[in-house]
């Protein structure tokens, strides 16, 4: 039902954004999208401030069966290292669940932090690099319980020969949907430097 309300407010928005005339880009620029249908009614606002580097999205949907209301809400910043994500939902059922994540450049990638609360109340912490080097790459990402325990890991390691051939041995263990809900993966192309864009290391 969940997909169902979100797939309805996209589509009934779509003509109404289509619509809306475009802010200038250097001035921060907001669209609502509201919909209402026999099973339920609701509105996303969505807030982008190119020169701030922000974004948000707030939804809001009540279930008109019995009026349960179903909240979300995500933030992401431009910093001036990377970016930072806040993400936040309320259930109709009163569950909460959250995700904050920190992508820090370095020199040589980038490394990166977060943190998962699920529905069930058990939060998990991730933690994961990219370092890029001459002729190789080694990306890898480690999601751990609150007892300090791996629950999923990945490590993807990227070579390039002298004919210039990418290669990669990547490795996966425990629940990697749940490391992919921790955060973005990172750019799509992981190739060593000077590789060009050979492509995301799957």
């Amino acid at each position: 039902m969940r997909i169902l309300i979100s797939t309805a407010a996209l589509l009934l928005a779509t003509a109404a954004t289509a619509q809306t005339a475009p802010a200038p880009a250097d001035e921060p620029k907001t669209v609502t999208r509201s919909f209402d249908t026999p099973r339920a009614a609701g509105a996303t606002t969505i807030t982008r401030d190119r020169d701030a580097g922000t974004f948000s999205r707030d939804t809001s949907v009540t279930r008109k069966s019995d009026g349960a209301t179903m909240t979300g809400s995500m933030t992401r910043t431009r910093t001036e290292t990377g970016i930072a994500i806040e993400q936040s939902r309320t259930g109709f059922d009163g569950s909460t669940s959250g995700r904050t994540y920190e992508r820090t450049r370095t020199d040589t990638g980038f490394t990166e932090s977060g943190t998962i609360t699920r529905r069930d109340g058990n939060t998990y912490n991730l933690d994961g690099s990219l370092v890029r080097g001459d002729g190789s790459a080694t990306r890898t990402r480690t999601l751990t319980d609150a007892q300090g325990n791996v629950v999923a890991g990945r490590n993807v390691q990227a070579s390039r020969n002298a004919n210039g051939q990418i290669t990669r041995d990547i490795q996966a263990t425990g629940n990697q949907r749940l490391l992919r809900a921790a955060g973005p993966r990172g750019p799509r192309a992981m190739g060593p430097r000077g590789a060009g864009r050979p492509g995301r290391p799957g």
